[in-house]
């Protein structure tokens, strides 16, 4: 996968499919009602071309009930649908254009595309979906990118649910925006202006309008701008045309705020009066590193214009002696801000905050590390004010390291395992698409280190767990109630604050937080599903199976799938059976190369989940995970006896008694194991709880185009194709090969013995597997050979091998193993040189007959071991 480029890798596995819109046309008919779009396209100074993507994009919609207006100074084309199409020609098009919208049909959703914007094909059909389950939804955005004259897609903008203060900060909910008639109508509908700022003073009017449980947020790329749009324009950001609308929406709903540009371009500062002074009560645990309390301290007195606080700071018995005599003389200070509570018992920061919350008297409780420092002077009193804000119930503060990088910009559910501060360790100024560290918004928690928290109802949720989350994770757990609570928890980054503590760390193990919080860390409002979860960098998730499900009503078992590796056994075992399995609309089939996390495992929401040969402590730890965050299926799959390896296989050194170990344990804790044969099923019988087995088969689009390069001069061409893991198979044709060097052509693909090699005519190199099944036939071979060692390994095999010669019409010889007994018309020998060079004299002789015997096989692999008619086989094996 292309790393420089993470967002082209995520439109590669985020594609609508046919058998997607099959899956829409059922899910229709059980829809009460099937909403109707009206969409206005704007023609103004845009050249007549951007017109026609944008009507194209219209036109190409899988969703059905949509009508189109189009304005502009042109005449209308002839021929349009009339009940489909409406054409104003004007010299006002915006205007007449929102006319358009504003006699639409009531209950039907309305819209503006600007000239040149452009739709996914599929935008209709899913947002049209999401209404149907969010019912109460009266507008709705989706998230964007921006696509260039080329049609190369960029810059993309993955959108939270809907945050006013976001909003207010930055114009992130963009374009489109689709909203109910009769909402569009009373917020006065759309407003053109010369700045451009049209969509951010529509989203702004209707927030008046609507609260914030009224506007709706389709997690998917569904509208591409254009990069001729006139706010893309170099150097448009710098005007801050934002500022006048902002303005006039507070003056109109909070007329008392100040607005400001923002630390960057693009974004917008909105300053909250206080409304009152409540007392702020800061609580301190304190610790031995006595220059961070005292230097905390220092900070808090000379940096904090807030005329209202007192500081509670906890000690505690185990505490050094230099630290206990500093607070023994801060007491001695007469300064009635400053209490001592002294003697606590050794506990936890935790319990510690609990007993300062009670021993405090102010309306507003700062949760404070002291290794923390003021930078600025009115950081308390922004985060007293936004606590001010309606139905606000704490507020986090930026956090900085000594040397300039972001500590903390409030937590991400589900970041890095379990939460986790976005983008720290990168410059203060750095941000994302959505400017999320230079703006004001909302978070689902934040860090204690300075958390500022109604007093009433941080003893209302009964403080911190101190028992359940004794050293990590307190603060997520409180800022979890909080919202619970259907209050707000808002970060600020113009509250400022050095953190001189430990840099992030790898979070620790989580089962409390998991059991408790789980469904919130797999969905964080404040982030978006096609982010990825695995680091703080915010790149988009390139695990389709972590962020991309068109269909999420489930129509078909979700199944995830880890392969061994790309090659022949990850092919056949795991990823062609997927791909048939996904393409004939049976399921929906994900593969990755690596385990996921317990939160991405329980966000991917799978029925099913597979692990190929699981040999290692990696594979092991993700069962484990997967068994208890999961409710899926959990799925081991074996195609050989890996317990009993020959001596003379490579593999034998490479699976050795650890890794047996590890597969062992490993099926005790699978649902069940899936083999490639009988035998197979047997041996491992003891060892899972249930295994069933789904034999080999051929993907009928690798192999049924193909016809063997016959070559027709010279001697008969005999062949073998393998890896060097057949090594004691290959030993078996030594005498053989050496015989029969005059007699025929020997063809090796893949592995060859290097004492085989004088009597060899042609060798050919491994490929891989794509390009396997036509270099098999361009050997073009007259007779194929498939020896086998008898040993218990193999005869637990499957006959691939006869599957793949039979396929291409090469007759063959064989060992008379289990893996090749069964109604295959092959000749069987018995595994010495003199069976073997006359069953292959025989044939070589009467080459006719020999090619009937590969027609006859061809034929009957043909007949009954293609993938494509054992889907159910497949199917059966793969889910409950």
């Amino acid at each position: 996968m292309d790393q420089a480029s993470p967002y082209q890798n995520w439109i590669k596995t985020h594609t609508f499919q046919q058998t997607d819109g099959v899956d829409f046309e059922n899910r229709m008919q059980e829809w009460g009602t099937q909403p109707h779009f009206h969409i206005a396209v704007v023609l103004d100074m845009e050249p007549a071309a951007a017109l026609g993507n944008s009507l194209q994009s219209l036109a190409s919609q899988y969703y059905p009930h949509l009508r189109v207006t189009v304005s502009a100074p042109l005449p209308s084309p002839a021929n349009l649908p009339p009940d489909r199409v409406q054409w104003i020609e004007s010299t006002s098009p915006w205007l007449d254009a929102n006319n358009a919208l504003q006699a639409s049909a009531p209950g039907s959703w309305v819209g503006l595309l600007r000239a040149g914007d452009t739709l996914a094909l599929h935008a209709l059909l899913v947002t049209a979906e999401y209404l149907h389950t969010h019912p109460a939804v009266d507008a709705v955005y989706t998230d964007e990118d921006i696509k260039d004259a080329t049609g190369y897609r960029h810059t993309p903008k993955f959108k939270p649910d809907f945050d006013l203060e976001w909003l207010r900060s930055s114009g992130y909910v963009g374009g489109v925006l689709l909203v109910k008639s009769d909402v569009w109508k009373s917020a006065g509908g759309w407003l053109h202006f010369s700045d451009h700022q049209d969509e951010f003073d529509l989203a702004l009017r209707l927030a008046e309008q609507l609260p914030p449980t009224s506007f709706g947020h389709v997690a998917d790329v569904l509208y591409h701008r254009s990069a001729d749009h006139p706010t893309l324009a170099a150097g448009y950001a710098e005007h801050n045309a934002q500022l006048i609308h902002l303005q006039q929406h507070l003056a109109r709903c909070n007329p008392e705020a100040v607005v400001t540009p923002g630390p960057i371009v693009g974004t917008s500062r909105v300053i909250y009066p206080l409304q009152t002074l409540p007392r702020v009560s800061i609580l301190i645990p304190a610790t031995d590193e006595l220059g961070h309390l005292q230097r905390c301290l220092e900070t808090l007195f000379e940096q904090t214009d807030y005329p209202d606080f007192e500081l509670l700071i906890v000690d505690n018995t185990a505490l050094a002696p230099a630290t206990r005599t500093f607070l023994h003389a801060l007491e001695q200070l007469d300064d009635t801000r400053i209490h001592i509570i002294r003697d606590a018992p050794p506990a936890p920061r935790a319990a510690l905050f609990n007993l300062a919350a009670e021993a405090s008297t102010g309306a507003l409780l700062l949760l404070l590390n002291q290794e923390i420092a003021a930078l600025h002077s009115d950081w308390l009193s922004e985060m007293v004010a936004l606590t001010q804000q309606p139905e606000v119930g704490a507020v986090g503060a930026r956090l900085l390291r000594p040397d300039g990088t972001l500590q903390h910009a409030g937590y991400v559910l589900g970041l890095n395992a379990t939460v986790a501060s976005p983008l720290a360790g990168q410059p203060a100024e750095h941000t994302d698409p959505l400017l999320r560290t230079q703006v004001l918004h909302q978070v689902s928690a934040a860090s204690s280190d300075a958390l500022l928290i109604h007093r009433d109802l941080y003893l209302a949720l009964g403080g911190m767990d101190a028992q359940q989350f004794p050293m990590d994770f307190h603060d997520v757990d409180l800022c979890l109630k909080v919202r619970a609570k259907g209050r707000r928890i808002l970060w600020t980054p113009f509250a400022t604050l050095l953190y001189a503590g430990p840099c992030n760390a790898q979070a620790p193990a989580a089962p409390t937080l998991y059991n408790r919080w789980m469904p919130h860390l797999t969905r964080d409002p404040a982030y978006n599903s096609n982010l990825s979860l695995q680091d703080a960098e915010l790149d988009p998730e390139p695990e389709a199976a972590l962020s991309w499900n068109p269909t999420p009503w489930h129509p078909h078992p979700r199944l995830l799938v880890h392969p061994v590796d790309q090659t022949g056994s990850g092919q056949y075992r795991i990823l062609g059976p997927v791909r048939a399995l996904h393409d004939a609309n049976l399921l929906r089939g994900h593969a990755s190369q690596r385990f996921f996390s317990p939160v991405e495992i329980a966000k991917a929401d799978m029925a099913s989940i597979v692990v190929q040969i699981p040999t290692s402590a990696r594979h092991l730890k993700a069962l484990e995970i997967y068994r208890q965050h999961s409710e899926a299926l959990c799925i081991a799959e074996a195609d050989d006896l890996i317990t009993e390896i020959p001596r003379a296989s490579p593999l034998y050194h490479v699976i050795g008694k650890e890794a047996q170990d590890y597969f062992r344990r490993s099926l005790r804790i699978a649902d069940r194991l899936v083999v490639t044969t009988e035998p197979l099923a047997a041996a491992y019988a003891d060892l899972c709880q249930e295994v069933r087995v789904a034999k080999n088969y051929l993907p009928g689009h690798l192999w049924n185009h193909l016809t063997p390069n016959r070559k027709r001069t010279g001697k008969p061409r005999v062949g073998w194709a393998g890896s060097s893991s057949h090594r004691g198979d290959l030993a078996l044709l030594d005498e053989i090969v050496k015989t029969l060097a005059k007699e025929v052509d020997w063809v090796f693909f893949g592995a060859c013995p290097q004492n085989m090699l004088p009597y060899v005519k042609e060798t050919i190199a491994g490929v891989s597997f794509d390009q396997y099944p036509g270099m098999l036939a361009n050997m073009g071979l007259d007779l194929a050979v498939a020896p086998l060692e008898n040993n218990a390994f193999n005869e637990c095999k499957s006959s691939l091998k006869l599957l793949e010669y039979g396929i291409l019409g090469y007759p063959i010889v064989c060992s008379s193993s289990g893996a090749y007994r069964g109604d295959f018309p092959v000749k069987r020998v018995s595994n010495t040189a003199k069976a073997w060079i006359a069953a292959i004299r025989e044939r070589i002789h009467d080459l006719d007959a020999t090619r009937k015997e590969g027609e006859t096989l061809q034929a009957h692999i043909r007949q009954h071991w293609m993938l494509e008619d054992h889907l159910d086989e497949w199917l059966a094996a793969w889910t409950r």
